[in-house]
């Protein structure tokens, strides 16, 4: 029997970053992986041909320039670095037209005044209040615990706070509508809200303020998304600490309602001294516990837990050249632009394409966005090549049943290149040396805690999300079983490429063993005006 300080189940970023923090707390800790390689979401792979690599799940990291890991872990000194295109986002519309984001605001504007001077006026305003002066607030509220709405409004306070607060009486669709115009405009930051998935609910549009302060903060990491993994790997190991793949945890072993350790498929028992924390889905961590140990609104919550109304299929192209957008024509920038929109023309046709696949039906527009990551950072392919893809949004099960996805892979593929086609001009035949199509079905096979292809480990709706996600109970990290923690996507502040959790986590792991904390926690949120 293996004994470490602590045992972490899964080695994506989130666990992989709760196992660093605390080896520099100077505990002896175990990530165990069922995969063979680590990285969760932070996959990369060469799917197509030999030397084009493609990020298979998450690919933009945002803001993370501004994540307490960078420089608390130094991962630039363990193989970790990213680019910060000048051109971040871009939406183009079957006319010709395109929007373009810079991280230059006067360059943004002046794009967005093409459609709209009220809405140009608008997105600096929102930019200034979001993105510079509540930047240390959304920090904050990322990297605590999630508080309960009471206790937050007791923390905020002001006209500013008011404003920030009253985007939970929104969906997604009319907090856009609240502030922009112009129907290309509205498409752009539709479409950009639900980059993340989030669920057309009342309540959903309290995810604004974070996911705009982001809009011109998107990173690509250098060598591909694998590389945050792998450094953190590399701080684990320096702190005495080890990462084992091929390790299956079947259960999470307790005695006097305590987690002592984990068995492994293979029969195999590794114990945990101080605490086991779980950075797969909280369904399946509470079925590995034992469910008689958590309250029965836990057990209601997470038994019926929403994995989400639609997925992601992602289109991978290995090209001899990179992807020329048409509305080159009316924006030359959009040459430059990293993430790039299209499939959408109006709002009423993203909100088609969300119902479609609630309905389970693949979706008669076809929306998203995507990327030729080798035109920002070259070791995405090799010499003389391009790696592209795109990700239009698509349901688990299409017409009911998931296996669809294997059944008519090749016309699936087609469908969604024909539509690439229409708004990029040199995706022919001659052009394209190989695709490869990453299926809903093919998200849940890479990741087991990715039910029914969700991408973030549950739906962002209002029950899922801030001191809901998972339950109020667990969404702290703590959970009722005594040194069982959470610190996976399906926890409080969950779901992005932004080790929020696994911080988390890291710190009440510490502060409940009484250790030394070799780094300067982010302030708990406060906002005076």
């Amino acid at each position: 029997m293996a004994v470490y300080d602590g045992v972490i189940i899964g080695a994506g970023h989130n666990g992989l970053t709760l196992a660093a923090y605390l080896s520099r707390a100077g505990l002896k800790v175990a990530v165990l992986e069922r995969n063979a390689e680590i990285g969760g979401g932070t996959s990369t792979q060469e799917p197509t041909l030999p030397g084009y690599r493609f990020n298979l799940h998450s690919n933009f990291f945002m803001g993370f320039g501004l994540a307490p890991l960078m420089h608390d872990l130094e991962l630039h000194r363990f193989g970790y670095s990213y680019i910060e295109p000048l051109v971040q986002q871009a939406a183009a519309f079957r006319d010709g037209s395109c929007v373009v984001i810079h991280q230059d605001v006067d360059a943004t504007c002046a794009s967005l005044t093409r459609f709209s001077k009220r809405d140009a006026q608008t997105f600096r305003e929102l930019h200034h209040l979001y993105a510079v002066k509540m930047r240390p607030l959304l920090t904050s509220l990322l990297y605590n615990a999630p508080l309960p709405i009471d206790q937050l409004r007791d923390r905020l306070s002001g006209p500013e706070a008011k404003e920030f607060l009253s985007h939970a009486e929104h969906d997604l669709f009319s907090v856009v509508r609240k502030y922009f115009d112009d129907d290309r405009i509205r498409t752009l930051f539709t479409s950009y809200m639900h980059v993340i998935t989030t669920e057309n609910q009342p309540g959903a549009g309290m995810v604004f303020p974070a996911i705009f302060s982001n809009v011109m903060s998107f990173t690509l990491p250098v060598g591909g998304a694998v590389a945050l993994p792998l450094a953190l790997a590399r701080v684990v190991e320096a702190g005495g600490g080890t990462v084992i793949t091929d390790a299956e945890v079947r259960e999470i072993c307790t005695k006097d309602s305590r987690a002592t350790g984990v068995r492994l498929a293979n029969g195999e028992l590794i114990e945990g001294h101080h605490f086991i924390a779980s950075a797969i889905d909280a369904p399946a961590t509470m079925q590995m516990t034992g469910e008689e140990l958590f309250p029965e609104d836990v057990r209601d919550k997470l038994e019926g837990w929403h994995w989400g109304n639609h997925s992601l299929v992602t289109l991978h192209l290995a090209l001899r050249e990179r992807p020329i957008y048409k509305s080159r024509a009316f924006d030359p920038d959009i040459d430059r632009a990293f993430n790039i929109f299209f499939g959408m023309d109006d709002i009423e046709q993203v909100e088609q394409c969300f119902e479609h696949c609630e309905a389970k039906k693949f979706p008669d527009v076809l929306m998203g966005n995507g990327a030729c990551n080798s035109h920002v950072e070259p070791s995405y392919a090799p010499a003389g090549g391009h790696s592209a893809f795109w990700w239009p949004f698509a349901p688990y099960a299409v017409d009911g049943d998931s296996e669809n996805w294997d059944r008519h892979k090749a016309e699936y593929a087609q469908r969604v290149l024909d539509v690439w086609r229409e708004y990029a001009e040199n995706l022919d035949d001659d052009n394209v040396r190989a695709r490869f199509l990453f299926t809903p079905l093919d998200v849940e096979r890479l990741n087991v805690n990715m039910r029914h292809g969700a991408v973030r480990m549950g739906a962002y709706i209002p029950s899922q999300l801030g001191i809901n996600r998972p339950h109020p109970l667990l969404s702290g990290t703590r959970t009722p079983v005594e040194a069982l923690y959470l610190c996976g996507s399906s926890t409080g502040n969950g779901g992005g490429i932004n080790g929020a959790p696994g911080y988390i986590a890291a710190n009440a792991i510490v502060d409940d063993l009484g250790l030394d904390r070799p780094w300067k926690p982010v302030p708990p949120p406060e906002w005076r005006d």
